[in-house]
């Protein structure tokens, strides 16, 4: 006797996926996260997506969301293209990667079968690659005459010569950070000295360092931990209370970490 499968046994319905990467290789993370959010439920897939397929709707728009669990439509009816944001927060129970907000924008628009790319910082404890570069430090601001850390601040690396952004990482919660740079070319040519006359002595061809600049900032009042998004539209500026932010050299298979310590101010 052949048995007949309810057709509600093989849909599978979600609002949307997204895929955690490494901020410093753009490689996906494949090992499992703590997902946390008071409305959404997620599920990890068997190629390390996390699929979002629960609403606990608590407005009448979000019950139109939820909906879409149900009845499949091209977009829920008067709902605009990420009209609705959820905060999720994203842990890594081994402390491999620094906690991390993001918010999830629903409903989907036209990539609504594309994932969500969601970056996570490596922290100060993370392995270090043979070939990779980068800098610790120590970063702190002063609040009533105490110096505190500067959680969640973001620090990039930009090239001296055209600002091009070599790496970045984030400030965990003791304002420690590894900001690491993947991919510095063993010798580089891109600050060559300018050729000199035949008669002279011969110009180098490249070197084994690179000048790189530091940045650092911040999202203003963003808790810990902090979504990282906010600071590239809303970024606040962190600069030394006496002298500059040195211009550092990096080198392949070599992490900066001697005197990399910073008592901050907001820039004016």
């Amino acid at each position: 006797m052949m048995l007949a499968l309810s057709r509600s046994l093989l849909d599978r319905r979600v609002l949307a996926a997204f895929e955690l990467v490494d901020a410093a290789t753009q490689e996906r993370i494949t090992a499992p996260m703590i997902f946390s959010s008071t409305q959404l439920g997620c599920v990890r897939n068997r190629s390390g997506l996390y699929v979002i397929n629960a609403l606990n709707p608590q407005t009448a728009q979000e019950r139109t969301l939820a909906s879409r669990l149900k009845i499949f439509e091209e977009r829920p009816d008067g709902l605009a293209t990420g009209s609705i944001s959820f905060p999720v927060t994203i842990t890594d129970p081994t402390g491999r990667y620094l906690p991390r907000i993001f918010k999830v924008n629903l409903p989907r628009g036209t990539s609504a079968n594309q994932a969500i790319s969601v970056p996570l910082f490596p922290a100060p404890i993370a392995r270090i690659g043979q070939n990779w570069s980068g800098i610790r430090a120590s970063l702190k601001r002063r609040v009533s005459g105490r110096e505190v850390p500067l959680a969640g601040a973001r620090v990039s690396l930009l090239r001296s010569n055209d600002n091009q952004l070599l790496g970045q990482g984030m400030a965990d919660s003791r304002g420690e950070v590894l900001a690491i740079a993947v991919g510095i070319p063993i010798v580089d040519f891109t600050t060559a000295p300018p050729p000199v006359p035949p008669a002279g002595p011969i110009a180098p061809l490249g070197t084994k360092k690179t000048a790189a600049k530091i940045l650092i900032e911040t999202s203003p009042g963003q808790p810990w931990p902090t979504d990282p998004d906010t600071i590239t539209t809303n970024g606040q500026n962190w600069v030394p209370i006496s002298g500059n932010l040195p211009t550092i050299e990096l080198e392949t298979g070599r992490v900066l970490s001697d005197g990399l310590a910073f008592l901050l101010k907001t820039q004016p």
